[in-house]
């Protein structure tokens, strides 16, 4: 069971309320829910014998004043100029992260959604001005524009698995587009009469904006203060005061979790839990804050009140219309209602539709697997759900009450058909696609306990198939529902797990999929299975070289198998009994060899299971908590490789495949992320310890790979000529390069830094492929020929001068690394040994030994010195 330590400084009363309204209301249908529940309190309220009160609250003045100056506007616009400024600095920062972190990082992957997220901007549009070409209505083109993706999310959650979970990438990514052409069209054609002086004070405040993040400020009251000024510059400037929210949330920097600070709060909080103070509680936590990016700190406490306060009130304060007779009957023959309606029912099913149609037709683009146009057109019917920033403009468009009433039927009405009519295309391309492959709702590929890996009795009369992948993070959520079925039906349960990495989305996930078998033939695959899900964000070749060193792994066979792909065909094996089985979307789930078509939520399976097994009383058995102990950082071997005895100018073969020769396409692909760069006989490329290193391919001419030699001459490792890739794991993983790379014949080199080699190994998976595997051919190499311990420890204690005499015994050879001088080997035994001041010994296989022994130190019988 997990325990909550309690915090070293009181949570803010903000932070405390974000927290509770998260547990107590979780996932998309429940802002979906809240949305809807709200309209319909509107609807209700405004048509009662109380509906005159309606009008009254939202009418009534509300001025805040300083001095001589004074903003004075009903509540209504007090909820569409100031609370929406929260949810469109939201929208700011969800571009934001997309872009820096998201699906719009591969631009690859973006041709058909952008293209269909333009078309349904272009074309509802058109098809508004073609009813309202002109008159009072012509203004409201932008209404039919956006799309509500909260309600289209919620419809998709209600819908669960009969649709595929890459419709709903498809439609986040679009609906990112498609929020950036709404917010523009705000911003350019519903802004009033320009202020440039108050404009000028705006960008000011964008700048300031930008300094506190330079400054690296991270307490919110000073970006408060900033945003507070902003929004009243923008007020009193014409441009609508949302704009700031938006321009605000795109400043707000977007990254990864940077291991170097996830580690040094992991740190800081250990040294808080053995000694707590004040200043280690307080490091602690701006550590953490660091560790995490602002947009996702600040995402996750405003994203609760945005969905469940801020959104749910304006659709309060903007959908209640009196549908009495005169209205409906207005309505009925309003081109704007009808504008409105047709635009987003018809003119969002179409442009979305044929665009995506068009694009994949002329592949131009491509759908990610498990995708196909029919259940694209059911995603494009959904897309007509304006609702949120329909009203939203519908508000700026319509001054008269008369008119803005007529737009808000329309849009009410288009999301009420636009979500039947999607759900309905949905249903059918689900059925569709059944009778098509009526095969895909069985499990083509028996379980064989030969050859799969099950948990649980293998004669279980309940089976759960499960294909996934590592790097998805819906499959990651599913493993704890899993460990809560094994827990429900103890023994009556086997369960069997089955990859299917989808490269296409998850680059990382088909060579964790391998990794996670060459732990399985050392019999560890259960162990790198719950480590790899527990660290999702860790899955590059070298972080899967410090799994492995975490448990206890041959470090050399494991990096020499997952180098050379011996276990690729295992992998394969499960990809082909997916397709055969018509899955092609993770997690998916077979019950019994059936597929479980329902929502992959505990309850949901485990009513599955229990119809499975009629009768059949679920088990309760006690918690257990696996666990695989401390988390070890594995660094290159300090080894050196064996000279060359008579270097002369040949090439050194490359027997083990560690620097492979690229061929023309692979050196296409890097010369467009790369610079060519003229050598000279001598030259310096790479010098070993460098902070400024990058990845080098030659060209014409040779190099050659020194290290130091005896007494710190260098000597020569290895000679590469035309076409070889030069770079290992240490770069990949932003380290200093361990040898120099100096120029033997003069000639030419590309050299590729290492974000852009990055770019290019995200767009060609079979370079990727190619360059990755060598990396950790060639940690093998080094692994195999890694003969020093290396031991992390005060010199000056006891236990040192002990472990010493037991090495000089024994005469190993061994690296001793002092913590009190050297920071690095402070940090590493933080991390192998937490707490502990005795001497730590690292061996080459990975072990972290702890007092070792004479015979622990000694290399096993048979192996090779």
């Amino acid at each position: 069971m997990t325990t909550r330590t309690a915090p070293a400084e009181r949570q803010t009363v903000l932070t405390r309320l974000s927290e509770r309204m998260s547990q107590a209301v979780t996932g998309e249908t429940a802002g979906a829910a809240l949305l809807v529940a709200a309209t319909v309190l509107a609807l209700v309220w405004a048509n009662s014998p109380f509906g005159g009160s309606y009008e009254q609250l939202w009418h009534t003045e509300f001025s805040v004043s300083f001095g001589s100056a004074e903003v004075s506007q009903d509540l209504r616009h007090w909820v569409n100029d100031g609370l929406m400024v929260f949810f469109f600095f939201l929208i700011g920062m969800e571009v934001r992260r997309e872009l820096s972190m998201g699906e719009l990082t591969h631009r690859d992957r973006l041709v058909v959604p952008t293209a269909a997220a333009v078309a349904g901007l272009v074309v509802p549009a058109l098809v508004y001005l073609a009813i309202n070409s002109d008159g009072p209505g012509a203004a409201g083109w932008g209404v039919a524009m956006a799309t509500d993706t909260a309600f289209v999310l919620g419809a998709l959650a209600l819908l669960g698995n009969r649709v595929p979970a890459q419709l709903r990438v498809f439609l986040l990514s679009l609906s990112v587009v498609d929020d950036i052409g709404a917010l523009s069209a705000i911003a350019l054609f519903y802004s009033d009469d320009i202020d440039l002086g108050a404009l000028g004070i705006a960008v000011l405040c964008v700048f300031a904006f930008i300094a506190l993040a330079r400054l690296k400020v991270w307490r919110g009251p000073a970006y408060f203060a900033v945003g507070v000024v902003m929004w009243l510059a923008m007020y009193s400037s014409g441009v609508h005061a949302t704009i700031g929210g938006v321009v605000l949330g795109l400043l707000v920097s977007a990254y990864p979790p940077r291991r170097t600070e996830v580690e040094q709060a992991g740190a800081l909080a250990r040294a808080f839990r053995q000694s707590p103070q004040a200043s280690l509680a307080r490091a602690a936590k701006l550590s953490v804050e660091r560790a995490v990016s602002p947009n996702e700190r600040i995402g996750t406490l405003l994203s609760p009140w945005s969905a469940f306060f801020v959104v749910p009130v304006f659709a309060l304060a903007n959908a209640g219309v009196r549908l009495d007779g005169d209205l409906l009957g207005r309505a009925l023959s309003s081109p704007i209602t009808l504008g409105v309606f047709v635009a987003l029912v018809l003119g969002k099913l179409f442009g979305v539709g044929i665009a995506a149609s068009a694009v994949v037709k002329s592949r131009l683009g491509a759908l990610p697997p498990g995708l196909d146009l029919s259940t694209i057109w059911g995603g494009a019917a959904l897309c007509g759900i304006g609702f949120t920033v329909s009203l939203f403009v519908a508000d700026l468009a319509f001054p008269d009450p008369a008119l803005r009433e007529e737009a808000t039927v329309g849009v009410l009405a288009a999301s009420v058909v636009a979500t039947a009519l999607g759900v309905a295309l949905l249903r059918v391309a689900g059925a569709r696609n059944a009778q098509r492959h009526p095969e895909h709702t069985r499990l083509a590929q028996p379980v064989d306990p030969e050859t799969d890996h099950i948990r649980g009795p293998e004669d279980a009369p309940l089976t759960l198939v499960e294909y996934a992948g590592f790097e998805c993070p819906f499959c990651g959520y599913a493993t704890g529902v899993v460990e809560e079925l094994r827990e429900r039906f103890g023994d009556d349960l086997r369960y069997v797990f089955r990859h299917l990495p989808l490269t296409e989305i998850h680059p990382r996930g088909d060579l964790a999929a391998e990794a996670c078998e060459a732990a399985g033939a050392q019999g560890a695959f259960w162990a790198m299975h719950d480590r790899l899900f527990a660290h999702q964000d860790q899955l590059e070749p070298g972080d899967l070289v410090d799994h492995a060193a975490a448990l206890g792994l041959d470090l050399e066979r494991f990096t020499r198998e997952l180098g050379s792909g011996v276990h690729g065909a295992r992998v394969r094996d499960d990809v082909s009994g997916a397709d055969a089985s018509g899955v092609h979307g993770t997690p998916t789930f077979f019950i019994n060899g059936v597929r479980h078509t329902g929502a992959t939520e505990t309850e949901e399976l485990a009513a599955a299971l229990r119809a499975a097994l009629p009768g059949a009383p679920a088990q309760e058995p006690p918690r257990v908590v696996e666990t695989n102990g401390a988390t070890p950082v594995t660094l290159s071997p300090p080894v050196a490789l064996p000279a060359l005895d008579d270097p002369g100018g040949e090439e050194t073969p490359d027997g083990a495949g560690a620097f492979p020769r690229l061929d023309a396409t692979q050196l296409a692909v890097l010369r467009r992320v790369g610079r060519r760069r003229r050598t000279t006989a001598g030259q310096v490329l790479q010098r070993g310890g460098s902070t400024d290193s990058d990845f080098i391919v030659v060209l014409e001419g040779t190099v050659s790979v020194l290290e130091p030699g005896e007494h710190g001459a260098p000597r020569i490792s290895a000679i590469h000529g035309q076409g070889r890739f030069i770079g290992g794991l240490n770069l990949l993983s932003g380290q200093r390069p361990v040898r120099s790379i100096v120029v033997r014949d003069p000639g030419a080199v590309l050299v590729v830094p290492l974000d852009r080699l990055r770019t290019a190994l995200n767009r060609d998976t079979g370079l990727a492929d190619t360059i990755l595997r060598s990396f950790l051919l060639r940690r093998a190499v080094l692994i195999g020929r890694a003969t020093t311990f290396r031991v992390i420890g005060d010199r000056r204690t006891q236990e040192s001068r002990e472990l010493h005499e037991v090495l000089a015994e024994g005469d190993i050879p061994h690296e001793w690394l002092d913590p009190v001088d050297d920071p690095a080997a402070r940090r590493l035994r933080e991390e192998v040994a937490p707490g502990s001041a005795e001497p730590v010994v690292l061996a080459p296989d990975g072990r972290v030994l702890l007092r070792p022994t004479l015979d622990e130190l000694r290399p096993p019988p048979g192996t090779a010195d």
